[in-house]
Order: structure tokens, then C-alpha cells, then sequence
């Protein structure tokens, strides 16, 4: 198991290197694709002339298999800055709570504060719908109330590989951070301050664990 922050970055360099060449490969031969979502959306490819490459097998799996490494590379990217998020949320709760005297209630400087708590919040939130279907899946709100894993298909057909969920929104199911306004307490700015510092290890462990599954789908490629 991958259980540093380093270890996750290494894997997810090798990601990134065989999206690049897989990139370089496409924009070589020059041919039009369709790439499928795990919703079954079609997303037009690059734009160039229809050759007889877009029949090959091999090239079928590459193209797909590059779908899925895209969108594995944009889950972790967008669950790296939620992590600089709650970090940035960590400081400033701190320094919230240690002023002496307190922030009066309704005070301008209070309430920067709390906008400030509920902007990035929000932010949080906001990084769990990025503009891809497949990174969507793995990081964001439940569709229907279930859990469910992305079982990677290829040309149809399931291939034994794996990309668990990872939930990183700030909701019940996520990270769990409580809700915070212009309004909000002391006693709820420390609620959130206790809840900040498990979020935190969650979103680490949860980019760790993405990087197990994109690890395992490079070397199901490698040997397809």
C-alpha cells in the first residue's frame, strides 16, 4: 500500500508520463476519436483526418485508456487543491479562535473571517464537479445514494480494473465539514476546526489510494 504523499506524487508522475505520450502518439498519426465517459457521454478527440488507424485494436484501448488517465490525473489535481484548501482553512480557523479578546458578534472582522471559512468551503465543493465525467465519479457527490466504484470498460467490456470512489466533497459523505456563515458561532468555528484536521488526512489518503488504482490500471495496460 502507498502510504506517503511522495510515494502518491511518484505514481502519478508515471501517470502523467504515459498521458503524454499517449498525446504525442495521437497527435502524430493525426486521426479524429471518439472518447466514452463512464456515463456513456462522447466527447470529440483531436480533430485531423480519419485514417485506417481509428480500425486498430490496439489503438482502441490506447484511446480509451488514455479517457481513464485523464481522468484519474484531474481527480488527484483537483484533490490536491482541496488539500491546500483545508490547509489555508486550518491557518485561519487558528488564528480565528487564538485572538484575544475575541471577535465581537456582527463585528467586521468577525464576519470577514466566517465569509472567509464559508468561501472556502464552498471552494471545496466547487472542486468536486470538475469538467470530466470519469473525475466526477471518483471524487464527487453520489448520483443515486450508492457508493458505487468505476468498473473501467474498454470497447464494452469490463476489464478487471478497478477505480474506487473517493469522495472528497465536504458534505456528510465527503469530509464532513460543518456548514459555516456570517452568523455561525465560536462553538461552531471549533466544530470545524476539529473536523478540518481528519479532512485533511482523508483527502491524503484518498489521493494515496488513487494512486494504487491508477498504478494497477498502467500495468494492466502495459501488459494488454
Amino acid at each position: 500500500m502507498i502510504t506517503s504523499k511522495i510515494a502518491a506524487n511518484q505514481a502519478f508522475t508515471q501517470v502523467n508520463r504515459m498521458h503524454k505520450i499517449d498525446d504525442a502518439s495521437r497527435q502524430h498519426h493525426g486521426r479524429d476519436e471518439t472518447i466514452k465517459t463512464p456515463k456513456g457521454e462522447t466527447v470529440d478527440g483531436i480533430k485531423a483526418e480519419i485514417s485506417s488507424f481509428s480500425l486498430n485494436p490496439s489503438y482502441q484501448f490506447n484511446t480509451e485508456f488514455n479517457a481513464v488517465v485523464k481522468s484519474i490525473r484531474i481527480a488527484d489535481k483537483a484533490m490536491s487543491e482541496i488539500e491546500t484548501n483545508i490547509e489555508q482553512m486550518e491557518s485561519e480557523v487558528e488564528m480565528f479562535i487564538k485572538q484575544y479578546p475575541p471577535f465581537p458578534p456582527g463585528s467586521e472582522d468577525r464576519v470577514n473571517y466566517l465569509s472567509r471559512f464559508a468561501m472556502l468551503r464552498k471552494q471545496i465543493d466547487q472542486l468536486t464537479f470538475p469538467p470530466d465525467a470519469g473525475a466526477q465519479q471518483i471524487i464527487g457527490r453520489s448520483s443515486n445514494g450508492s457508493a458505487g466504484d468505476w468498473e473501467i470498460e474498454i470497447s464494452g467490456k469490463q476489464i478487471g480494473s478497478t477505480i474506487r470512489r473517493q469522495p472528497v466533497h465536504p458534505g456528510q459523505e465527503g469530509l464532513a465539514l460543518p456548514e459555516i456563515n456570517a452568523q455561525s458561532t465560536d462553538a461552531q468555528v471549533a466544530d470545524m476546526q476539529k473536523a478540518l484536521g481528519p479532512a485533511r488526512q482523508q483527502v491524503r489518503q484518498s489521493r494515496n489510494m488513487l494512486a494504487e488504482d491508477a498504478i494497477r490500471v498502467i500495468r494492466l495496460a502495459e501488459n494488454t
